[in-house]
């Protein structure tokens, strides 16, 4: 019998900062033209996603989070999309994440992104006019007003 390799998957995580009414968003000019984000990258084996969250907010803003509820989870598989966005699959989960200073002025990584444009504290009622990548802005206002964490991380 033939085994089968397993599937070689990009983990990652994205943090749904929300202070005062309105989400901070990372702006970038690529490939893919003037875009948002939000901030968050690549989960390392061994890591929790909520440690995960935590580390890649404070790497690309400087500021202290703590990753509070898994809000939703987006799956990327190459071959669906003609490869738009690359060759490998990836699954980036989505959490609100809590600010843990008062300080809410986010700074670029060292080194900085070259991609990377800037930071932007946008209010929900304008999320839905921006271009955020992956193309997620109603799911995560759905998620925002539901109070309940889908991720259960015990075994």
């Amino acid at each position: 019998m033939a085994t089968t390799a397993l599937p070689r998957i990009n983990v990652s995580v994205k943090a749904a900062i929300v202070h005062d009414g309105r989400v901070l968003l990372m702006s970038y000019d690529d490939d893919s033209g003037f875009h948002y984000n939000l901030p968050g990258g690549k989960a390392i084996e061994g890591e929790s996603l909520r440690d995960a969250v935590a580390r890649k907010v404070l790497d690309e803003t400087g500021l202290r989070v703590r990753a509070s509820r898994l809000l939703f989870v987006v799956e990327y598989v190459p071959e669906q999309y003609n490869g738009e966005f690359g060759t490998v699959h990836k699954t980036q989960h989505n959490f609100l994440a809590e600010l843990l200073d008062d300080n809410t002025t986010p700074r670029k990584s060292d080194p900085p992104d070259p991609i990377q444009v800037g930071f932007e504290w946008v209010p929900l009622a304008e999320l839905p006019d921006r271009y955020l990548l992956p193309r997620v802005n109603q799911q995560l206002l759905d998620a925002l007003v539901v109070d309940r964490d889908v991720l259960v991380d015990r075994w």
